[in-house]
């Protein structure tokens, strides 16, 4: 029984690292960062609202002057499935569901002047969501299996059931960018700046046998800074071309033990102490950085009406540090790539549709988070901004992403050979922004 607790105690220490709002970008990184990208998921070119701070800061030349102010509120829905062969006789039919929500934040501010813009922006680009598996998953199939294995021969009967279990998880980066553009002439605008990263991992965990009870609470956070540098070129008048790069910013996490009622130092049970068995004991520190990323964007007006779009995103993953055991294997850069079309109607209105391949490197399926699998994805944004007066625009996206299933093909402490990780996600935006 002792290996069975452990085992199902053992995996929440995990889930804090997939608590996060994984709609569209890499592992860690996310890039659905504003309500625009919703609409047309190709920010990396757009010179239309202050949010492409986050994708091509050196377009804000393109804007009028002004003081801008964009608040933008993304509603996540998250269907993560966890498909166990049901030889194992576990959960219902052996199908494990986490369907928790998201809601992810953005704030972004820019002062355009002739020939240079000051801006800040508050942005999720790690992160940024919640997991709640009520009933366990596929690493406690996995995990119990094993211990079912090890017992071989003896009365498992004997060993108390679960009589509950509650995981609940959850992880955001927030980033501070603070930077400026300058205008060097009318076919180049460069731009630069400094990103701060403050990133909080939390998960809180509780199993019940007869007559015992183990609880842990355990946070995690880091913090650092990174730099960036960008350029909008602007070749011909319908054409825009926008380049972004983003350094790595190193974090180094530092465990905080809020509560533990498992064994303690001194128990003949210690084995049991979940903190010291995640690798995470209090004050204890563990590297995994934040990416840094290049963003190509191209841009061309073919009519006064319609506009197309494409971009390009790399994740610099292979120059990143990560000592986590989930990184077993990583070696390459995750990708995607997305092109949209949109149409202005009148003043007030224009509509945008857009579609995204993401590209994850180097994770073979028994090497993913069971989770929230990091699997390759296809997705459709669709959406609209009004304009009632001159100097304000509001946006409305909505977004779905189809995930390509995958299955393990080995056993292991995560999951169980033949173990089938999918997932399907949707999301809405709502935005607003204002030109004084």
């Amino acid at each position: 029984m002792r290996k069975l607790i452990f085992a199902i105690l053992g995996m929440v220490g995990m889930l804090s690292l997939s608590a996060s709002s994984a709609l569209a970008g890499a592992i860690i990184n996310k890039s659905n960062l504003s309500a625009d990208y919703f609409r047309s998921l190709t920010r990396n070119a757009s010179i239309d609202a202050i949010d492409i701070i986050a994708y091509n800061p050196g377009g804000l030349m393109e804007l009028e002057n002004g003081f801008y102010v964009k608040a933008d509120l993304i509603y996540i829905t998250k269907d993560y499935d966890n498909k166990v062969p049901t030889v194992l006789g576990v959960g219902e039919s052996g199908d494990f569901n986490s369907d928790e929500p998201s809601i992810v934040p953005g704030l972004f501010t820019a002062y355009k002047r002739d020939k240079w813009t000051a801006f800040f922006a508050v942005t999720i680009p790690g992160g940024g969501g919640e997991v709640d598996y009520k009933v366990g998953n596929a690493r406690t199939a996995a995990l119990s299996l094993a211990y079912i294995n090890a017992d071989a021969g003896s009365n498992l009967l004997a060993t108390p059931p679960i009589q509950n279990m509650k995981i609940e998880a959850n992880s955001f980066a927030i980033g501070y960018t603070l930077g400026g553009a300058y205008e060097i002439n009318s076919m180049l605008s460069i731009s630069g700046g400094l990103r701060y990263i403050d990133s909080h991992q939390r998960f809180k965990g509780e199993v019940t046998f007869s007559p015992q009870s183990y609880r842990v609470d355990i946070e995690r956070d880091a913090t650092g800074w990174g730099y960036f540098l960008g350029a909008n070129i602007t070749p011909i008048s319908k054409l825009n071309i926008g380049i972004l790069y983003q350094s790595n910013t190193e974090l180094d996490y530092k465990s905080n033990v809020k509560e533990d009622t498992s064994p303690q130092p001194g128990s003949p049970f210690y084995a049991l102490n979940i903190p010291n068995a995640v690798g995470w004991p209090d004050g204890s520190k563990e590297r995994e950085d934040l990416p840094g990323f290049i963003g190509l964007g191209l841009g061309y007006q073919f009519t006064p009406k319609i506009r197309g779009e494409l971009a390009y995103t790399r994740y610099l993953e292979s120059n990143a540090k990560w000592e986590g055991i989930r990184f077993t294997g990583k070696e390459g850069d995750s990708w995607e790539v997305a092109a949209s079309f949109s149409y202005t109607f009148n003043p007030k209105w224009r509509a945008s549709i857009g579609y995204m391949y993401t590209d994850v490197e180097d994770i073979e399926p028994e090497n993913m988070l069971p989770e929230a699998p990091e699997l390759d994805a296809r997705t459709v944004g669709i959406g609209a901004v009004y304009s009632p007066i001159p100097r304000l625009d509001i946006t409305f996206g909505y977004t779905d992403v189809s995930y390509d299933a995958v299955t393990a093909t080995t056993t292991n402490s995560r999951v169980v050979a033949g173990t089938e990780l999918d997932k399907h996600s949707t999301a809405f935006s709502l935005g607003a922004q204002y030109r004084f």
